[in-house]
């Protein structure tokens, strides 16, 4: 899977919209999952642009399904949402 296969674009939060910019895919566990790094991106005004650097693993399974895409969006915006800086969310852990 290429980045640009990855259909997450952008999240509606509660600090403003977010453009997510898949930079990298990582196959793990022979297919089964994917480790992503994503860029996201909020417009502050015209000169200036605020940038959070997230590392996520996703199941392969998730990843493609409308329904699963839906809930990595919101896993994202309550990383967004509650936390400061860069970070790590593994959505395997947390749907188990």
């Amino acid at each position: 899977m290429k980045p640009q296969d990855v259909r997450l674009h952008h999240v509606d939060t509660s600090k403003g919209e977010w453009g997510i910019f898949v930079q990298s895919v990582v196959d793990s566990q022979g297919g089964q999952n994917f480790f992503l790094t994503m860029i996201l991106e909020q417009n502050i005004d015209d000169e200036h642009i605020r940038t959070r650097k997230l590392g996520m693993q996703v199941s392969a399974t998730e990843l493609v399904s409308p329904s699963g895409r839906s809930g990595i969006l919101n896993q994202i915006r309550t990383w967004i949402e509650t936390t400061d800086g860069d970070g790590f969310l593994d959505s395997i852990a947390q749907s188990q």
